[in-house]
């Protein structure tokens, strides 16, 4: 029997095209000490201990980009999105970790990457 998932695995290169349209919540799911060392540029930490009142106060129909180290925690938080009814949620192939190696647009700006406060 095949697992049933109703996000979208995607790589760093379809991640940076998908927060470029703007209006995706992107969530990291980190430990909140590595958040806090450097994150995707307006991401929000997400954790199991905020999980339940992070997804009450969400719109379903919000795109959710989800990321982890890896790409693996970030499955998981997906399908759980996925099973809330969430409609569009996506998961980074390869984390923070491939979102650092992505290559970056000549216009990119360095500050994409910030620490968060």
């Amino acid at each position: 029997m095949q697992e049933h998932t109703s996000y979208r695995r995607i790589d760093a290169g379809e991640a940076q095209v998908l927060l470029a349209q703007g209006d995706v919540l992107l969530l990291d799911v980190r430990d909140k000490v590595s958040f806090r060392q450097g994150a995707i540029g307006g991401a929000r930490h997400v954790s199991i201990d905020n999980l339940p009142a992070v997804i009450q106060s969400l719109s379903k129909k919000i795109p959710i980009l989800i990321y982890c180290f890896h790409g693996y925690a970030s499955q998981e938080y997906a399908q759980i999105f996925s099973d809330f009814g969430f409609q569009n949620v996506f998961s980074l192939d390869g984390g923070y970790e491939a979102w650092k190696r992505r290559p970056r647009a000549a216009t990119e700006i360095e500050a994409s990457e910030t620490i968060p406060g």
